[in-house]
């Protein structure tokens, strides 16, 4: 999964809340989402 400019990614934890925005698209990557400071993967806003 390529992670595109602008992409947000949202910690599907409601007691922790973080989030990711992307700033600089990628050209390849793993076929996993990236995972949260918590643990859990997190998800496309």
């Amino acid at each position: 999964m390529a992670f595109k400019q602008g992409d947000v990614y949202q910690c599907p934890d409601p007691n922790c809340g973080c989030e990711a925005t992307v700033t600089k698209s990628g050209t390849g990557g793993p076929d996993e989402p990236p995972r949260c400071c918590c643990g859990k993967p997190m998800v496309k806003k």
